[in-house]
């Protein structure tokens, strides 16, 4: 991962959250020990990094951002290192990244982590100019020393070198929002968006800036447009759900935990099905396994894509629920299950799964749905109240 991109996951996660998430930056000393870690990481003096990180983690026990920082550091150095110690420094990265949720179930980077170990490939961004890329991470050493001038003047450089760098402008966008200059914030933010819409990040704070501006309705649309840029960023969905709560209104967790899994043949040339062990001879078991095998047969029928090979093994799954239930036979008790049953029954189990259980695998089908129906994400939420 390029160092723009650390700071843009490090540095900017933190600078969004604001002072509803104390939980997450800590207090006084642990926020100086991290920006002392983000600086020495931007260097690349990482056993530095991790050491200030870990100074700020002892300097305040509740706080989750130093936590989610050196998982974050795991994570990176993993992709670089060789296989097989990349699986266990993932390992530790994923379990870091679950302590930090488990202080505070809204931390930013916890949450890209988790979602980026799920779903490695990456959401089809342009690829930048090198020349563009040179300028913006001399901008990002300066940034990270505040001197912010400085910083704008090198990413409208790699604006200039790159116009289709949508980064450049997210970057300019926060030499003002870390100047309280939300105006000026909101319109490189909104330019990013409109070079590109897939860019989930210059959304959310887009909505931050339009949020500190008093502009609800635009922040809120704002944030359906992160969520249609990439469904499966939890960061969005923490936003929208905290501006509906405020309005009276309630976002209800789908907390799907999958159970089973297909693995396709091995060595022995034969396809398995994998259950959690936890699960009983009960209604549960039977839908999982139901699912797990939908999945196999899809597979080996071949031509399918990820989204239709999905869709197909919980319609399968979920019609044989419907079927145990007209015999009077008991059913899955999962919360998660009984909603998605309930979704399937209102014809809404295809958004569902694209919104609710995003990966970027299913880009295509997210586009020509988004397409099919433009205020389709919206309309979902308020009918369903559900978020992943």
């Amino acid at each position: 991962m390029r160092k723009s991109l650390v700071r843009a996951v490090l540095f900017l996660a933190a600078l969004h959250l604001g002072a509803a998430h104390a939980e997450v930056l800590g207090n006084d000393a642990c926020k100086a020990l991290v920006a002392e870690g983000q600086s020495l990481y931007g260097q690349g003096k990482f056993r530095e990094a991790w050491d200030a990180y870990n100074r700020a983690r002892q300097a305040d026990p509740s706080a989750s951002m130093p936590i989610s920082s050196m998982a974050h550091m795991l994570q990176v150095a993993a992709g670089q290192a060789p296989a097989d110690k990349a699986a266990a420094m993932l390992k530790q990265a994923e379990s870091m990244a679950r302590d930090a949720l488990r202080i505070d179930a809204q931390d930013p980077l916890a949450q890209e982590i988790l979602r980026m170990l799920v779903d490695t490939q990456p959401v089809p961004l342009h690829k930048p100019t090198p020349e563009a890329i040179a300028a913006l991470e001399e901008g990002e050493a300066l940034f990270m020393q505040k001197r912010y001038p400085e910083a704008l003047a090198k990413y409208e450089l790699a604006a200039q070198r790159d116009p289709l760098y949508s980064a450049a402008w997210v970057n300019a966008g926060d030499c003002y929002f870390s100047q309280k200059q939300w105006h000026e914030a909101e319109a490189r933010f909104r330019k990013a968006t409109e070079i590109e819409p897939l860019n989930g990040q210059a959304w959310r704070f887009l909505a931050d800036s339009l949020i500190l501006q008093g502009n609800r309705r635009g922040a809120e649309a704002a944030l359906y447009g992160g969520i249609a840029a990439q469904p499966s960023q939890g960061p969005n969905w923490d936003k929208l759900e905290l501006m509906m709560r405020q309005d009276g209104l309630a976002l209800k967790r789908l907390a799907l935990v999958r159970k089973a899994r297909y693995i396709p043949a091995g060595k022995d040339g034969k396809p398995t099905v994998e259950v959690q062990q936890d699960l009983q001879q009960t209604p549960d078991l039977a839908f999982w396994m139901m699912q797990a095998a939908a999945v196999g047969n899809a597979t080996a029928a071949g031509k399918a894509s990820p989204f239709e090979i999905e869709l197909r093994s919980w319609q399968a799954a979920l019609n044989m629920v419907a079927q145990m239930k007209e015999k009077g036979e008991a059913v899955p008790a999962d919360p998660a299950l009984v909603s998605l049953q309930r979704l399937a029954q209102a014809g809404q189990l295809e958004p569902a799964i694209l919104l609710l259980m995003y990966r970027e695998a299913y880009r295509p089908e997210l586009e020509a749905w988004k397409k099919a129906h433009p205020d389709g994400i919206r309309a979902f939420v308020v009918s369903n109240g559900l978020r992943p």
